[in-house]
């Protein structure tokens, strides 16, 4: 066999796997029918993945799939604009709900917390109230700082809104229109004072020794207007005087319980010291002393005219403050300003307590005159001799000799004489004028007394009624 014959044997091996026959025409067109039906079996669904019988056949791998004509890549369609559209509704709806729920969150929160706040001022007011009627918290009993075993009392006051204490600036703008400067004229020359409205219809109060021996008197307002005023009534045993301006509408204050004051509480003055050009100049200062008995002499300082019951303060107050209101830091007045304790002394005021001065300037309003028992609130008479006199002697023998009287109808000046040495009281020996006032001062108004005076180298006793000043 040549070598083109073996050739085309081999290949009608490997498409067939059968020999030649001889018939060349009708084996090519068998053959290339039979070829064409076996790679359409090869490549068809049904067609099972061929095996090599023969070591000489080659094999097609097991593990290879191969393709089918059948199999479909799904992919996904690509969605519609109104679904698009639908999906962004629904997403605006989901967060817009998400918000509202949010909303509705917070303002459950804040309710909550406004709820919390107000138990919270409900139980402090409360506490603070059955503090206040146990008796463990007291604002207007003395302070105490005295151990009681391992405990201490300590008394406070809440300073808050609710309270009423007013700030000094907030005090002035509210009270400050409600005083008032004094101008007098008289035959002693002019002087100046302070005062305030306690009425509306314009009644002024002011202190005695302010109007005292006045032919004329003007009350000049914080705005600098001037008013003619009239003396109401006055009372020299308590310094209280009441004036009247014609007109309506005026700012007053109102009068507080000066009995109710502790002992270091501060007090504010609003007045008009030294003279106009410094009108309602305000001080401030603390309750020195709730309650003082402050003896009152004449301008000889030797007779004893009266006992003043006083605040004392160390509020710095001058003359010309005379007649103004002192207030607590709730703008209450508790009382009204009517000396200082000289000039060489600082810091020592007194003013009339508010619990007397109320009664008998309403009493005056009233057109009535105070009572005995209501001037007693203030001021306490006190008994007197009445004389004036001096220290003395005669021959070694000392005793107090007779000026002159305070009054010509008094029962000493009937009985005695200008000139006379006093020489007992009682039968106790006198040698000073303090020791004569101190044994007058024991006595009562009404009460008799036994003086023994040296009369003309004569020793005389009289009986001498001691009168009231």
């Amino acid at each position: 066999m040549n070598e083109e014959n073996e050739r085309e044997e081999y290949s009608r091996e490997m498409i067939g796997g059968e020999k030649w026959d001889g018939n060349e025409e009708n084996k090519g067109n068998e053959e290339i029918l039979d070829l064409e039906a076996e790679v359409a079996k090869l490549f068809s669904e049904e067609s099972p993945l061929p095996t090599a019988k023969k070591a000489d056949e080659m094999p097609i791998p097991r593990e290879r799939k191969l393709p089918r004509k059948s199999e479909k890549r799904e992919i996904e369609a690509p969605k519609s604009t109104e679904d698009e559209e639908q999906e962004k509704k629904e997403k605006k709806k989901e967060k817009k709900q998400k918000r509202r729920g949010n909303g509705r969150y917070a303002v459950l929160l804040l309710a909550l917390l406004l709820l919390s706040a107000a138990v919270c001022t409900v139980a402090v007011r409360l506490g603070r109230r059955y503090a206040s009627e146990a008796g463990t918290v007291t604002e207007e009993e003395e302070v105490s700082s005295q151990p009681t075993g391992d405990e201490r009392i300590v008394f406070v006051r809440q300073y808050d809104d609710a309270s009423g204490i007013l700030a000094l600036p907030e005090l002035y703008e509210k009270y400050s229109d409600a005083v008032v400067s004094i101008r007098t004229k008289g035959t002693n020359g002019s002087g100046v004072g302070s005062g305030f409205f306690v009425r509306e219809n314009g009644y002024i109060a002011t202190v005695a020794h302010v109007v005292e021996g006045a032919d004329s008197v003007s009350v000049i307002s914080k705005e600098g207007k001037s008013y003619a005023a009239s003396v109401v009534a006055s009372n020299a045993m308590t310094d209280l005087a009441l004036l009247k301006i014609e007109g309506e509408g005026f700012s007053s204050v109102e009068f507080g319980a000066s009995g109710e004051l502790l002992t270091g509480e501060r007090v504010i003055a609003i007045g008009t010291p030294a003279s106009l050009d410094y009108a309602g100049t305000l001080c401030t200062g603390e309750v020195s002393y709730r309650l003082r008995t402050v003896k009152i002499y004449d301008d000889s300082g030797q007779v004893l005219e009266k006992k003043m019951k006083l605040l004392q303060t160390n509020a710095p107050v001058n003359p010309g403050n005379s007649g103004c209101p002192l207030f607590d830091e709730y703008g209450r007045v508790v009382g009204i300003v009517t000396m200082k304790l000289g000039n060489d002394y600082a810091g020592i005021g007194f003013a009339i307590p508010s619990d007397g001065a109320a009664a008998i300037l309403n009493a005056m309003i009233r057109g009535e005159a105070p009572s005995e028992e209501l001037l007693s609130l203030v001021s306490v008479s006190t008994p007197q001799l009445g004389i004036l006199g001096e220290e003395s002697s005669v021959d070694g023998i000392a005793g107090i000799r007779i000026v002159r009287f305070s009054t010509s109808t008094c029962d000493a000046a009937i009985k005695l004489r200008e000139g006379d040495l006093i020489l007992q009281l009682d039968g106790e020996p006198i040698a000073s004028l303090e020791q004569m006032t101190a044994l007058v001062q024991a006595k009562e108004p009404g009460q008799a007394v036994l003086v023994t005076v040296l009369r003309s180298g004569q020793r005389l006793t009289f009986e001498v009624v001691l009168e009231k000043s």
